[in-house]
């Protein structure tokens, strides 16, 4: 069956426009103004009346963690839970990692083949950053290899020395040197682990481990000098790079100056350094807002989102990676807290809801949240837009909804929302994905495995 939606207001084009738009086998078949559409031969079609609300291309959480081992644990949402989610929220493509590589256990095409596998019981669809965390022939060899295959960015981590992930300078050199060679974007968690280990060391001599002291010890100092190498290293190489969860105002500061001095160097920031802050980790569940980076201060939020409205940051993300509140009671400081919090179904709604109080006006959200992460990653103009011949994946949002963010409105599996204190003012009601209905006026009508793994092209960066 065809979809024709009309009389919406239609972000496309970095404009608002009245057009409406008719769907055929999974595709965007036809967008014009309505006076070039024949309503009479649509009878076959369901038809989506959008009048007072804006039609926008399906969002992209460029940064998740859906079915993650770690520390013993497994994270509450899987890959159909958590994109399950996410199509409430109006996320009809995330990109997820490929995080067994410091195992060695496979090559990199067994480990993406087996992500593939785990992400069969997706709702929306999908792509992959793969995670290196050592260097070697066979490592340049497999790259290639999944270049082939559809991945085109490649996550770092400048910290987790003792967790296995720190890619030793030397390393990084030569990674770099590939990834430039091959047109592989890196993705990098900037924290300076020297910094942090040494703070570790200090905070734990003193009995201070508790979440409060998070901050502290991975401060923002150690973000903003975890930037300036990157940025120092990408000048060398003459390359670009993109900064994962940007959280602080110093780390922002380190990334303007970077790009002052002709660095090509971009970066995503998350909800949660937009709308939380330390105050949350002094309450006596602050263990639920535990992450890495940390959660800052008030004037970090508001320098983040300045930065936002002036284009210093490209894309909101989540960094979902949710854990139920009896997992995050395992720990009980800073050191062995299992880190993150849900936020997919959240994106689009926080971003909107506060973004147009801070300078934000529909297309720019539409920007970094669904057109720049589609450019960046490969997968623009299939996602990311509203063209003919494009994957169908279109949201209908109304502006004038309320909706609470109670987990018993949310649909992860982590028992509880981070930001169960917001009433948001509008919200997606409708969710398309590739010419399915995932979400009709908020009930659910999709079906485990509609998703499909996207390949990559290369980064619009490159």
């Amino acid at each position: 069956m065809s979809i024709y939606i009309k009389n919406g207001k239609v972000v496309k084009d970095d404009s608002v426009q009245d057009l409406n738009i008719l769907v055929e086998d999974e595709q965007i078949k036809k967008i014009d103004s309505p006076e070039n559409f024949d309503e009479a031969e649509f009878n076959s079609s369901q038809i989506i009346d959008a009048k007072g609300r804006y039609v926008l291309p399906g969002m992209i959480d460029a940064h998740t963690h859906y079915l993650l081992k770690s520390r013993n644990s497994v994270t509450a949402d899987d890959f159909y839970s958590g994109s399950l989610a996410a199509a409430f929220g109006g996320v009809t493509t995330f990109i997820d990692y490929i995080d067994d590589q410091h195992e060695r256990d496979n090559s990199l095409k067994e480990s993406m083949d087996n992500r593939k596998d785990e992400a069969r019981d997706a709702v929306v669809d999908y792509s992959f950053h793969q995670i290196i965390t050592h260097f070697d022939d066979e490592i340049a060899r497999e790259l290639r290899e999944i270049k082939e295959q559809g991945v085109n960015s490649i996550k770092i981590f400048t910290t987790y020395r003792k967790e296995g992930y720190l890619l030793e300078k030397e390393n990084l050199y030569e990674l770099f040197k590939i990834l430039n060679q091959l047109e592989l974007l890196p993705t990098v968690h900037a924290e300076d682990n020297q910094i942090i280990e040494e703070n570790e060391e200090k905070y734990k001599k003193e009995d201070k481990t508790g979440v409060e002291y998070h901050p502290d010890i991975r401060t923002d100092k150690s973000e903003a000098e975890a930037i300036k190498n990157i940025g120092e290293l990408i000048d060398i190489m003459e390359m670009p790079a993109y900064i994962a969860h940007l959280s602080s105002e110093l780390g922002l500061e380190a990334l303007k100056k970077q790009q002052s001095e002709g660095r090509d160097l971009y970066a995503e920031t998350t909800p949660h350094y937009l709308v939380l802050n330390r105050e949350f980790l002094e309450r006596e569940d602050g263990y639920l807002y535990f992450m890495t980076p940390p959660l800052r201060t008030k004037e970090d939020n508001e320098t983040l989102w300045k930065g936002l409205a002036e284009d210093d940051l490209d894309v909101v993300a989540t960094d979902h990676c949710a854990f139920t509140k009896a997992q995050k009671k395992i720990g009980d400081d800073s050191f062995n807290i299992l880190p993150g919090i849900p936020g997919s179904e959240t994106l689009l709604p926080l971003i909107q809801h506060f973004g147009t109080e801070k300078g934000l006006n529909i297309v720019d959200i539409v920007n970094k949240l669904s057109t720049n992460p589609a450019k960046i990653f490969g997968l623009y103009p299939r996602k990311g837009s509203l063209k003919e011949g494009t994957d169908a994946d279109i949201i209908i949002f109304d502006p004038e909804i309320s909706r609470p963010l109670d987990n018993i409105f949310m649909h992860s599996m982590a028992e509880y929302s981070p930001y169960k204190h917001i009433e948001v003012k509008g919200f997606p009601l409708t969710t398309i994905s590739r010419g399915e209905i995932l979400i009709d006026e908020g009930a659910y009508r999709g079906f485990r495995g509609h998703g499909q793994f996207i390949e990559a092209e290369k980064s619009s960066l490159y």
